[in-house]
């Protein structure tokens, strides 16, 4: 089906209802505004000019709500593990509750005293970082029995507290007993391979100690404002750290008394967007001294419900619509049903349709999923699947688009029960231990007979390929001509339906349905040599584009049809490993007492790592062959999104308006 049906809205207001009707059009939250001043900016000449927004008040108290909260998660418990660290929280109001919510918080009150606090916290922190530093180098000298502040008074020789690698202290003494022979130094430490030495030199001989220092890479170390002894710095280093801490663990809670203001902090931030939204759209405004204009698009469903919203507005006001021109580009909205709304999820991830294309989420929805449950193909674990989303959907505070990947996961667990029950797959159990019932005719065991289960994946590839060959021919009727879409995607169509009559009548044997095969499939070919060329601009291009056509046509469709097999190779993997995995664990079975826990621990975490592992190959290959065989047909992504002038929340969850 295409996507939502645009009508163009340009609306007339005087300067002085500006304000009501931006407002006004929020509660709607029926148009899509467009910036008319870049699009006119050529054609004013100076008649009209943008509305100037004032937002810098906004912005302000929007940064400060965001300081805010950044703060206040900093100090509070995170829970719900894993999953929970990728679920924001949701707060719960009335719309009437979100509309009070900037007068209920008292910002700026709260900001002020926050701000000062962190202030604190950030300098309490920063000093006792640097403590912490001196503590730990000071406890390597702490065998040192002399006043730090005395070493730097020396008069007629000269301290240094040094350290050295120990493999260089034997040369390094013999040559300093050599060349500084009115010296003295004293191990005072070793750990490791460093060692940790207290050295007085005469200052006559300072020069050949420095050279020695250079070459033996001896360091000195530095306690500048240290006066008294090691021992007794690190005491009183040790006593100001813990009042340091004491002050710090003051002033965290002084921020985490401030937690139960939290909700309505993340409330009056989406509050504060909300308002921001509205006075920037005044940008996309145009005005006179008299008048406002604004344009923008709306769908066709809603003109109407548009037309009594802005009614009450004054007669002053006028509301005109018009028809998308060709050099218009509407935005994209996607509608579709409940059950399919779930693959939207996937055309997102790819791209927009263009305004003009067809929205291929109706047909994107059964095969993704079918193709997720071909790739896994096991009860037990589609069983898993269904029941962890319908869990997530149950218990978790999710968003719409949370949710809806959850329902997709959903659908995909259901298909991927099904597609078990019919390739007998039960956690990896061979078919010969399964029960008679489970084998019932019609079934399939994939390691053992793997042709059916091929067949099954290239005739389904063929039948995506058309489908995508399909919708780009009625594109092509809908936008260009009924001609065209016959020549260039009919006759592609009318040889694969050959294809496949004839590949059905040889299999089941029907001689007349072999015969009606086989003329289909020459007059397809006869329609791509003579046909698919005619739109070639070359002389060249008409006579031999179809016979290259007619080639790349049965390679490309050898080559799409062979990456569908895959989904029979991934389905196959996931029984045999899930079946190595039973093996191994039976064979734990002889082990006396433990081989029972050893079992069901091999049991759990294999097809534990089998259902990940997969899992992820399910997800991604079917995503490729919708974005490459299936896409590479007839889509072409780029649509704009419909982004309407109305409320929007990220962490606010309106239950009722």
């Amino acid at each position: 089906m295409p996507v939502a049906s645009m009508s163009k809205a340009t609306i007339l207001a005087p300067c002085e209802r500006k304000d009501q009707l931006i407002q006004r059009l929020y509660e709607l939250g029926a148009l899509h505004v467009v910036d008319l001043a870049s699009l006119l900016e050529e054609e004013l000449g100076g008649m009209a000019e943008p509305c100037r927004p004032e937002a810098r008040e906004l912005r302000l108290a929007l940064s400060k709500s965001e300081f805010l909260i950044e703060l206040l998660e900093r100090f509070e418990e995170k829970k719900g593990g894993l999953l929970g660290s990728f679920l924001q929280e949701k707060i719960h109001l009335t719309y009437e509750e979100f509309l009070r919510v900037e007068r209920e918080v008292d910002l700026e009150g709260l900001y002020r005293e926050l701000e000062e606090v962190d202030i604190q916290l950030r300098h309490t922190e920063s000093r006792i970082s640097e403590l912490k530093r001196n503590l730990e180098a000071l406890r390597h000298w702490r065998g040192l029995l002399f006043p730090l502040g005395d070493l730097r008074r020396l008069r007629w020789s000269h301290a240094v507290l040094a350290t050295m690698g120990v493999p260089s202290y034997a040369p390094w003494a013999e040559e300093m007993e050599a060349v500084c022979p009115h010296s003295y130094w004293e191990e005072l430490r070793r750990e490791g391979e460093r060692l940790y030495l207290a050295v007085l030199v005469h200052r006559d001989s300072l020069d050949a100690f420095r050279e020695l220092e250079q070459k033996y890479g001896v360091e000195e170390v530095y306690f500048p404002g240290v006066e008294g002894m090691p021992q007794e710095e690190i005491n009183r280093l040790e006593k100001e750290l813990e009042e340091l801490g004491a002050e710090k663990e003051g002033l965290e809670g002084r921020i985490k008394d401030k937690l139960p203001v939290k909700p309505k902090l993340l409330a009056l931030n989406d509050y504060l967007r909300n308002q921001l939204l509205k006075e920037e759209v005044k940008e996309n405004f145009l005005r006179t001294d008299r008048v406002v204009v604004v344009e923008g698009w709306v769908e066709e469903s809603r003109r109407k419900e548009l037309l009594q919203g802005l009614a009450d507005l004054g007669e002053e006001l006028d509301v005109d619509f018009s028809e998308p021109g060709e050099e218009d580009i509407p935005p994209t909205l996607l509608v579709n049903r409940k059950r399919t709304r779930p693959a939207e999820t996937i055309i997102r991830l790819f791209g927009l349709p263009h305004h003009a294309e067809t929205d291929p989420t109706p047909f994107v929805a059964p095969f993704f999923v079918l193709f997720f449950g071909m790739c896994i193909g096991d009860v037990g674990y589609g069983a898993i699947l269904t029941l962890a989303s319908w869990l997530a959907m149950k218990k978790l505070d999710l968003s719409e688009a949370a949710r809806r990947f959850f329902r997709l996961i959903l659908y995909c667990g259901m298909a991927t029960m099904i597609v078990g029950v019919f390739t007998r797959g039960w956690f990896g159990i061979e078919s010969d231990y399964l029960p008679a019932f489970l084998k019932f005719r019609g079934s399939l065991d994939i390691l053992l007979n793997p042709v059916p289960m091929m067949l099954i994946c290239a005739a389904l590839g063929l039948s995506h390929i058309f489908i995508g060959v399909a919708i780009e021919m009625y594109d092509n009727i809908r936008h260009n001509s009924l001609w065209r879409g016959l020549c260039e995607q009919g006759t592609n169509l009318l040889l694969w339906v050959g294809l496949a009559v004839l590949a059905l009548g040889g299999g089941l044997g029907l001689g007349p349905l072999t015969s009606i095969g086989l003329y289909l499939t020459l007059a397809g070919a006869a329609g791509v040599l003579v046909f698919s060329s005619l739109y070639s601009k070359s002389v060249w291009g008409k006579i031999f584009g179809g016979l290259y056509n007619l080639y790349g046509l049965f390679s490309s469709t050898i080559g799409d049809v062979a990456s569908y097999m895959r989904l029979y190779a991934l389905g196959m993997a996931t029984v045999a490993i899930g079946s190595v995995v039973n093996r191994m664990a039976t064979m734990m079975l002889g082990i006396p007492v433990l081989g029972v826990l050893i079992m069901v621990v091999i049991l759990a975490g294999g097809h534990i790592f089998n259902l990940l592992i997969n899992l992820l190959s399910a997800f991604v290959h079917p995503l490729r062959l919708q974005y490459v065989e299936f896409f590479g047909k007839f889509y072409e992504d780029g649509g704009e999104p419909f982004a309407p002038l109305a409320l929007r929340t990220d962490r606010v969850v309106i239950d009722d308006r």
